[in-house]
């Protein structure tokens, strides 16, 4: 969870936990008055894809309220957010059958005719 004991101890001496996310992740506000820093500690990759987009509009300081499950509304058409999973173990892999009917259907392009150039 923390990357090192400084980061851990400046987080528990000059942060003030905030909120959690559906990715377990804890975000922090600075408990001095004249300058409010925001961050976050992940749960388990530093991935910053898993922040979700309520979580990343409170960190840059585009909104001022952090979005706790009592106040903050989501609409029908949002989807569910989901971390980037290149690199991963859980990657999506197509078939191996797919990716040779698809070289089957593609060929380079060659020109039927050369064009004479002036």
């Amino acid at each position: 969870m923390f990357n090192n004991f400084g980061t851990f101890l400046s987080t528990k001496v000059f942060g003030k936990n905030i909120g959690k996310d559906d990715f377990n992740n804890f975000y922090y506000v600075s408990k001095n008055k004249k300058n409010k820093k925001r961050w976050v500690i992940y749960y388990k990759n530093n991935d910053a894809s898993s922040v979700p987009p309520e979580w990343q509009a409170w960190l840059t300081n585009t909104s001022d309220e952090f979005p706790d499950n009592k106040n903050f509304k989501k609409y029908k058409w949002q989807i569910k957010h989901e971390a980037n999973l290149t690199g991963l173990s859980n990657l999506y892999y197509k078939s191996k059958n797919s990716i040779e009917k698809k070289d089957k259907f593609y060929t380079s392009w060659m020109p039927s005719k050369k064009r004479k150039v002036n």
